[in-house]
């Protein structure tokens, strides 16, 4: 448990020992922390509720034909990860090096074009980086590529946007709704964005209906064991959405892309009111509006200049941060899963005694 604490521990340092002062940019820092961040997600050792599936799926992978890499009940990018591993006997944690690295890149990049980096950083440990990406491995690989093709999208790349969520969609196919959000860019006219709403309700309600029959047809208890938490992992994403429709306005002075962010806010509200239909799916789902989270509270202390003092704003996101990890590794039905935290290279080398 204690490296779960390190991992927010630093940036909560430099968000106390610099965010005062202005937005944090210790470049230097933020790469050390990133090559940091992919060799702990990457070599963990047995950490993770899906572990055992993902050890599992990887021998699978390997008995593997070429035609069945096509197979849509597979995905394919994290097939072909997994037989590049293979081939180069790095076993489970070549797939998890390789799947951390594209992960982290998204996330560095997103957290890097906010004002305060470490503070989307930091509220992207307790719930994004230790639960997400050390335990949904292909759903934070689509994350990953996602939080990297919101810049795309913004400026307007729309080819690189869409090649992007295709990729994603080969790691988690239900990354594939973010293809409509490209017909909700501010230059599209009425009848392309009404266009692009009714898309995004086909294809968000064709995933659910997918995503929680595939679910039920696993073991009833799993469905009601991922079912427990997951109103109170779709209300995290509540206080920054409802942050970004106060500070509506001077978010769209501040910032060109106020469109993106309040379509996600959106549906990170409308989540609230589906989960009780079909809590595992709507679960996952809301695991993409999680980045919403990091974005928000990372502007905070720039949208509330003026009216709350900064050091206040920041030492306040961080307490809850705080919280949040520590009621989750005490208190969180799946904890026991993740803690301790085993690294690969210290078990392999006990292992030798």
């Amino acid at each position: 448990m204690t490296l779960y604490w390190i991992l927010i521990l630093i940036p909560t340092y430099y968000l106390l020992t610099q965010g005062a002062s202005g937005p944090n940019h210790s470049r230097r820092a933020l790469y050390i922390y990133t090559a940091l961040l992919v060799l702990i997600i990457g070599l963990r050792h047995q950490v993770g509720g899906d572990w055992g599936n993902y050890l599992e799926g990887l021998y699978i992978a390997k008995e593997m034909e070429w035609g069945d890499l096509f197979d849509a009940r597979k995905e394919a990018g994290y097939t072909l990860v997994s037989w590049a591993s293979l081939a180069l006997g790095l076993d489970i944690y070549g797939v998890n090096i390789i799947c951390a690295a594209i992960f982290v890149y998204g996330l560095i990049k997103l957290a890097k074009d906010q004002p305060y980096p470490w503070l989307a950083i930091a509220a992207a440990t307790p719930y994004l980086i230790v639960v997400v990406a050390m335990g949904y491995t292909r759903q934070a690989v689509a994350i990953g590529l996602l939080m990297y093709g919101v810049k795309l999208l913004i400026d307007n790349k729309i080819l690189w946007y869409l090649l992007v969520v295709v990729l994603a969609g080969l790691f988690h196919k239900t990354a594939l709704i973010f293809l409509a959000f490209a017909l909700f860019r501010p230059q599209s006219g009425l009848k392309t964005k009404i266009l692009g709403g009714a898309l995004l309700a086909a294809l968000l309600y064709g995933t659910i209906i997918v995503e929680q029959a595939e679910f039920l047809m696993k073991v009833y208890v799993e469905q009601t064991m991922e079912s427990a938490g997951g109103q109170i992992r779709v209300l995290m994403n509540l206080p920054a959405a409802l942050l970004l429709f106060a500070f509506w306005k001077k978010w769209g002075r501040m910032y060109d892309d106020r469109w993106l962010w309040s379509l996600i806010a959106l549906l990170a509200v409308l989540s609230l009111f589906m989960v009780s239909k079909a809590s595992t799916a709507v679960d996952r789902m809301a695991l993409y509006f999680i980045p919403l989270q990091l974005v928000v509270y990372a502007r905070l202390p720039a949208l509330m200049k003026g009216v709350v003092s900064q050091r206040l704003i920041i030492s306040a996101l961080v307490a809850y941060f705080f919280a949040v990890q520590f009621v989750w590794l005490v208190f969180g039905t799946h904890a026991p899963y993740w803690v301790p935290y085993r690294f690969f290279p210290i078990e392999w080398y006990l292992s030798l005694f």
